[in-house]
């Protein structure tokens, strides 16, 4: 337990959570995205797929204690990794502002990673609070395409758009880091999972994008 804790407490310990909490949260954005691609089916089913997660809400809230846990593990440990690194001189795979042949997602890390922060509490404060408060079961639909909150509202439809395009910048650079900070880059499962980490930052992002964009955009909040 003390060399776990040890190793936890280290540079590398501390990439390594960020690594397995980056890819965790990974997998609930795969399995949200498929959740909210239904809403294309109409508004029947959707209403439907919502109401039926109320039914297992203890269920739902012990899921959203494990990522609230995930997330706060993933921030803290980056914010502390790219402060030792700026004080260190040494710019590290978390934030690369000090080399200007970097990719650009790489050179972005902290500033993407603070503009999804503010993405996921805008979120949580629109679009999530707002389901737990209404007892209509019929309304989510509405609620997510043509309301105040959702995007029958320009800004919110703006924002998500853009927080999408930045999401994926910083998936991109994560999935890179990780499949570093794990040592599996130059083997066989390291390609594999490279191929497989396309999904994660090219399609996710653009699955999100879509939807906002259709209902936002092309239907003007319909």
């Amino acid at each position: 337990m003390t060399n776990l804790k040890s190793f936890l407490s280290s540079t590398i310990g501390k990439k390594f959570l960020v690594a397995i909490t980056g890819i965790l949260f990974c997998l609930f954005l795969l399995f949200h995205l498929v959740n909210n691609l239904v809403i294309y089916t109409g508004e029947e089913n959707f209403n439907y797929l919502v109401s039926s997660l109320e039914k297992i809400k203890p269920l739902i809230r012990l899921l959203e204690v494990v990522l609230l846990t995930i997330l706060v593990v993933h921030i803290s440990n980056s914010v502390y990794l790219s402060i030792q690194s700026r004080k260190s001189g040494n710019q590290t795979s978390l934030s690369s502002v000090k080399k200007p042949n970097a990719p650009l997602s790489s050179r972005t890390m902290l500033f993407t990673g603070s503009v999804l922060f503010i993405f996921i509490v805008v979120h949580l404060s629109t679009f999530w609070f707002n389901f737990q408060l209404t007892d209509d079961h019929d309304a989510y639909y509405n609620m997510v395409t043509n309301s105040a909150i959702g995007f029958g509202n320009i800004f919110i439809t703006i924002l998500y758009l853009v927080a999408m395009v930045i999401l994926g910048f910083h998936l991109k650079h994560g999935f890179s880091s990780a499949i570093q900070t794990l040592g599996i880059k130059d083997t066989s499962i390291g390609k594999v999972v490279s191929t497989i980490g396309v999904i994660f930052w090219l399609f996710i992002p653009a699955g999100f994008f879509s939807i906002a964009f259709w209902f936002g955009i092309l239907n003007g909040g319909s």
